[in-house]
């Protein structure tokens, strides 16, 4: 037992020290650079679908990774995480200002299983990638097989969004914020618990394995913090879609809803990094 205990702390410390290492030994010279919120969303979100967990990004242009009504609302740690773009659990964000304006950030990650297991159905390697998963990631992703198989028996995006839309609401019996399960698809479809974050991670799950192009969004609905999907259709128009509304109101009133219609009933976010929101 001894001898385990200290092949891991050895095994342990050398994860560690190769993580400081390849930190310290970057070339920022390869890393992509952005002026724009809109470009850095596009770019952690392709990030993540690639599983990347360690994003490095040159923010050009003065940009700043903050939000202004965030930080008036609900301080300086909102401020720091316009990381609203990427929408995780965890996300640590280090950056290095330099005079001409420009910064290195770096995002370290701790990925949604949602995420997970929709990069896992979607690989090229698609039973390594499912032997990868945790065994609740596993029992998730099996659960997500059979609502995939039956939503892609739609004609339409439109009616597979939908569908989705509907058997997670079937899903979950009540909407729970008690612990951190709760905040992810596993809570959602296992468990039949879910917050906000819960209902958003297993539609952006269950959208990508059906082909769609769907994300995930932050922002506030009646100034509380709170999380919601879009979709972009292959007409590239994008909507918004917010699962929560339609579990809590059992209508589909904000399902492919428009600015317009989100804005009129109390939510916000940063509007410009959806593309061609209508």
């Amino acid at each position: 037992m001894i001898r385990k205990i200290f092949v891991v702390m050895i095994v342990g410390l050398l994860v560690i020290s190769s993580q400081i290492a390849s930190a310290e030994d970057y070339d920022w010279s390869q890393a992509k650079r952005v002026g724009t919120k809109a470009e850095l969303a596009r770019y952690i979100e392709n990030e993540r679908r690639n599983g990347n967990t360690t994003i490095r990004v040159i923010l050009t242009n003065e940009l700043k990774t903050s939000t202004e009504k965030f930080y008036n609302e609900f301080g300086d740690k909102a401020a720091k995480n316009f990381i609203n773009i990427a929408l995780v659990p965890h996300v640590d964000v280090d950056g290095t200002h330099f005079t001409d304006g420009t910064v290195q950030m770096t995002c370290q990650i701790t990925e949604y299983p949602g995420t997970r297991v929709a990069n896992a159905y979607l690989s090229r390697n698609r039973e390594q990638a499912w032997m990868d998963l945790t065994n609740e990631e596993q029992k998730l992703y099996n659960i997500a097989v059979g609502i995939v198989d039956e939503a892609n028996k739609r004609n339409s995006e439109v009616e597979k969004a939908r569908y989705i839309h509907d058997e997670i609401c079937r899903h979950v019996l009540s909407y729970k914020d008690e612990n951190e399960r709760n905040k992810t698809a596993i809570g959602a479809l296992i468990d039949n618990y879910a917050q906000c974050q819960g209902f958003t991670d297993a539609f952006y799950m269950l959208g990508r394995m059906c082909g769609l192009n769907v994300c995930r969004i932050n922002g506030t609905l009646q100034g509380e913090p709170h999380a919601w999907n879009f979709i972009t259709f292959s007409d590239g128009k994008s909507y918004c879609i917010d699962v929560t509304n339609g579990f809590n109101t059992k209508t589909t009133y904000l399902f492919c809803a428009t600015k317009e219609r989100m804005e009129k009933v109390g939510w916000w976010c940063e509007w410009s990094i959806i593309p061609n929101l209508q």
